[in-house]
């Protein structure tokens, strides 16, 4: 508001009288204020809805992503025994053998499993590994893997192939050789070229040595982007866990099973110290929360954008078909076309435009970076995206532009003439 105001008290005063347009406005008539404003609004609008575009995009994709395990609907509950001082070791397997046994007992429960960490869940295990045979890597060097600690049965409900070799069986037991199941990624990267099964690695410097029984496909443990990455899964008989998850597999009602797993508990144990207890689609949903809050907000700020740069653009276009009236008339009094008169009025516009649309898309192509890390299945520049904002602001644009233009070919020349 201050920079019109401000204008206005420095008139031309000769000019002025003549009503007409000043040598300042003459300059400045094609970048003016109003036409800077709308060509950042334009800019502005084109920046959010490339950003909204690639999150509702990098959507689709993830909800075609294959997470390397079957299972979509059932209940888990994380348990934390070492936060309760009723529980030992012993004390703790026992409880966890009439866990999995009333569980299964559940109606509507298909399978039944443990496991300290979810695919795909907020925590991580990672350890560093020595292989049996192979020089020891300089410190700091060594391989790292993710894993997490099960017990049988793990694979088969949670819907994992076992590609090769064996899954853990009831002769793995407290005592004997401890074993492990490699990933693919796990058995490429430690053991390159060679069979796997039957290698011997440990964790750390003074582990335990640990045979790797079986080969599961790969998965998506972090976040369903990551690349395939090398994890390792033990058998927690084997090694005790006091952090352990209990992962409930069903076909009914998510929420009716939520309900007797909460309830079997509390029989169980009414001091239970338990850290989640959730649907599995709701698990699974989490890992797409940044992407469906991304696509919502930059959505909504960027469709307020384009409405705030449509207005805008009809506005700047209005006024300047009112300031040049006489001029319209002049043009169609000497034989221009109404064609021509609307070519005229909408090229105006449409420059505006394409100069805040460049100017957008160029922000869009290095703002996008930042979102590498938060998309799936689609790159930050995908082209499909640019296009599809630059056809919509496009439009809008057009839209805007051919209603005052559309007013201007009904000018009569005489009318116009005779304008003041």
């Amino acid at each position: 508001g201050l920079a019109p105001a401000l204008q206005s008290t420095r008139p031309e005063v000769v000019t002025a009288l003549k009503d007409e347009e000043g040598g300042w406005m003459r300059r400045h008539r094609k970048l003016g204020l109003r036409n800077l404003l709308v060509v950042a609004q334009v800019a502005t609008s084109a920046l959010l809805l490339v950003g909204a575009g690639l999150f509702l995009r990098s959507l689709g994709h993830a909800q075609s992503i294959d997470p390397g395990f079957r299972l979509r609907k059932g209940v888990a509950a994380q348990i934390v025994l070492e936060l309760s001082s009723a529980y030992d070791e012993a004390k703790g397997r026992a409880f966890y053998d009439r866990l999995l046994e009333q569980a299964r007992a559940l109606p509507g429960a298909r399978a039944v499993t443990l496991a300290e960490h979810l695919p795909l869940g907020l925590g991580v295990h990672v350890s560093s590994v020595q292989i049996e045979g192979k020089p020891k890597p300089p410190k700091g060097e060594e391989p790292q893997v993710d894993r997490t600690g099960v017990v049988p049965g793990y694979f088969e409900t949670l819907g994992i192939p076992v590609l090769a070799g064996r899954d853990f069986a009831a002769g793995d037991s407290p005592g004997t050789t401890e074993v492990v199941i490699a990933n693919q990624a796990a058995a490429r990267q430690l053991w390159p070229g060679e069979d796997p099964i039957g290698k011997r690695l440990r964790f750390g410097d003074d582990g335990a040595w640990m045979t790797v029984v079986g080969v599961a496909k790969d998965g998506k443990y972090r976040t369903l982007g990551e690349v395939p990455r090398p994890f390792l899964y033990t058998d927690t008989r084997q090694r005790y866990s006091s952090f352990m998850t209990l992962i409930v597999a069903t076909d009914g009602d998510e929420r009716a099973m939520l309900e007797q797993v909460r309830r079997e508990l509390d029989a169980l144990d009414p001091n239970l110290p338990i850290f989640d207890l959730t649907t599995l689609s709701k698990h699974l949903s989490i890992m797409l929360f940044p992407a469906r809050i991304g696509a919502a907000l930059l959505a909504a700020f960027g469709t307020l954008g384009l409405l705030l740069a449509g207005i805008g653009l009809y506005g700047v276009v209005a006024a300047s078909v009112a300031r040049r009236t006489r001029e319209v008339g002049i043009r169609m009094s000497l034989g221009a076309r109404r064609s021509d008169v609307l070519a005229l009025v909408v090229r105006e516009g449409m420059t505006l435009t394409g100069i805040g649309l460049a100017i957008g898309l160029g922000l869009a192509l290095v703002a996008s970076q930042l979102l590498r890390g938060l998309l799936y299945g689609i790159g930050a520049h995908d082209p499909v995206t640019y296009v599809a904002v630059a056809a919509a602001l496009g439009g809008i644009a057009l839209c805007a532009n051919l209603i005052p233009a559309g007013r201007a070919t009904q000018v009569e020349p005489v009318v116009a003439l005779k304008y003041e």
